[in-house]
């Protein structure tokens, strides 16, 4: 969910929603796509009470608004996408580019390769300096245009393209400041 995106939702959080947060409830990232409530002793959370105090719902809401920027870097600087979010984000994109915009063959680059950042999956192209740093498919073969294709297609839907963004991001959303 990129920043837009989670200002909507801040802003469209209902009374009822924000006094179960007063109550002592989360508030918790969805897949990426939208927010929710549950425990603080769970994954996802964005945004619990600990210390601070709000006289009312709307002192809540006005917080939340005033902080989502802060609140949103915060997760995702700590958090990786989902893989929900992940493999419908780069199968829209494979669909937009074509399957094997983002496959290397036989030490080559690709056309393109992908970056997450800030609550989105970002694609980077050759003349974007972090493009060598991108994410990608890397074959080892020279195989046909179609055979890549296939691959790519495997690649995502295997679940093998998101492990590949986790392990390539472990450290980054593993490590404490």
């Amino acid at each position: 969910m990129n920043l837009s995106q989670f200002n909507e939702e801040i802003t469209i959080l209902d009374k009822d929603f924000l006094q179960s947060i007063l109550d002592g409830s989360a508030l918790l990232m969805v897949e990426d796509q939208s927010l929710g409530l549950g425990s603080s002793n769970g994954a996802f959370v964005i945004f619990w009470i600990e210390d601070e105090v709000f006289s009312s719902v709307e002192d809540l809401r006005s917080y939340l608004a005033e902080e989502a920027e802060d609140l949103h870097a915060n997760y995702y600087k700590h958090s990786p996408l989902s893989k929900e979010y992940f493999e419908a984000k780069l199968s829209s994109l494979m669909d937009e580019y074509g399957q094997t915009a983002f496959v290397s063959q036989q030490g080559g680059m690709p056309e393109k390769t992908l970056i997450s950042s800030n609550g989105d999956l970002l694609v980077l192209t050759e003349e974007d300096y972090t493009f060598k740093y991108g994410l990608y498919l890397n074959l080892e073969d020279n195989l046909s245009p179609k055979i890549s294709a296939l691959k790519a297609k495997t690649w995502l839907q295997s679940g093998a393209a998101y492990n590949d963004y986790i392990a390539v991001n472990v450290f980054r959303f593993s490590s404490i400041e």
